[in-house]
């Protein structure tokens, strides 16, 4: 097949593709940026954009602004670079078709495929690999996410607090953490989940899918231990909003605690302390935060659980977007010394970092930086 024989529709159908991917599926400004070039490429006869062009039109900056100032669109493109390349290296490795943003260059060049440029795809199995446990019939899946707190007032004020999470002592607790409020006014509302934990669950319920495994969504403000006995569990949240997770941490080599992820024994060049932070680079809004994820024997024997925790729901969101690229699984497994097909250790922790960009505060990368096997 020629570059000439794919019509204008078949080109459309892979970006479709491609954005539908866990690659690009809740990556909203990488998204835009990417299908900005694609209509370019297809419909201006201008050549290709400059980096102003794509600040003000595909993601809505100001005219005013420096891009000198403001990476944000380097930065976006070296990530759309690495996800374009992750999708044709997975569940994209049989596409006629490739489509690629050359270095230097700020446009979308679409190639036929050819047998030399094909790239064999990861060993099979996987995410198979990782999920394992869950694939017991006799043990129900369950995902347990969290709804965060907040206190209403009768004209339709929303306040929070992150460290607040007690509804009969929390609105009291508010004029102590700076919030101007008056608590008898104040009521407890449960009506809020956050995003990133939101994005974690739907990537996460999209593999069992694929995967054909089934799974129960429940809240953690209506589920009961009595109904994880013999489940296969994954707990989403952080020790502050979710009491199930912050009960079943045990006494492991990482720990989440309200506002950091604790390594209680660091080995050389480790920290013993991973807290978020958040800085500038010019004028565009950068952010580190960690995500923590554990696999442990559940209650009953038998049964597994998976704790993804995070004390930021994008870093939650960031844990989500790992176990669904094979590309991130495979280095866990690389880091575990697995051998193909040799089952996931049953008792292990994976400290993950994510890397954010822009006040959206937008993952655009996930990378494993620690790992202990418990024996």
């Amino acid at each position: 097949m020629t570059l000439g024989e794919a019509g204008r529709s078949e080109r459309q159908a892979l970006v479709n593709r491609i954005l539908a991917s866990p690659q690009f599926a809740h990556a909203y400004s990488l998204r835009r940026i990417l299908e900005y070039l694609v209509k370019r490429t297809e419909e201006s006869a201008e050549g290709p954009p400059k980096e102003y062009h794509i600040h003000v039109e595909a993601i809505g900056r100001p005219e005013s602004f420096d891009p000198k100032a403001d990476p944000i669109i380097r930065v976006s493109i070296a990530s759309i670079r690495e996800r374009l390349k992750t999708y044709f290296e997975n569940e994209g490795h049989d596409e006629r078709l490739r489509l690629s943003i050359p270095k230097g260059q700020y446009r979308a060049v679409f190639e036929a495929a050819g047998q030399a440029s094909l790239r064999a795809p990861l060993p099979g199995g996987i995410r198979e690999r990782f999920w394992a446990p869950y694939f017991n019939s006799s043990s129900p899946n369950i995902l347990v996410y969290t709804e965060v707190l907040f206190f209403r007032d009768d004209k339709g004020n929303y306040v929070r607090n992150i460290f607040v999470n007690d509804r009969a002592s929390g609105a009291n607790e508010l004029p102590g953490r700076g919030l101007p409020v008056d608590p008898a006014a104040l009521r407890p509302s449960f009506h809020f989940v956050p995003a990133g934990e939101m994005h974690s669950l739907l990537l996460i319920q999209r593999a069992f899918n694929e995967l054909r495994l089934p799974l129960d969504i429940r809240n953690s403000r209506f589920f009961s231990w009595q109904e994880m006995e013999g489940a296969n569990l994954i707990l989403l949240g952080s020790s502050r909003t979710n009491p199930f997770l912050h009960s079943l941490q045990g006494t492991e080599p990482f720990l989440i605690t309200e506002d950091s992820i604790v390594n209680t024994a660091p080995k050389p060049g480790e920290p013993g302390v991973c807290r978020g932070r958040h800085f500038f680079e010019g004028e565009l809004e950068r952010g580190i935060e960690y995500a923590l994820l554990t696999r442990r024997p559940g209650i009953q024997p038998g049964s597994s659980i998976t704790l993804i925790a995070g004390n930021h729901g994008r870093a939650i969101e960031g844990a989500g977007q790992f176990l669904a690229r094979e590309d991130r699984l495979s280095t866990l497994f690389d880091a575990m010394g697995l051998a193909p097909q040799q089952p996931v250790p049953a008792h292990f922790q994976a400290l993950l970092r994510v890397d954010l960009i822009d006040y959206v505060e937008e993952v655009v990368h996930v990378e494993l930086v620690s790992l202990r096997v418990v024996a």
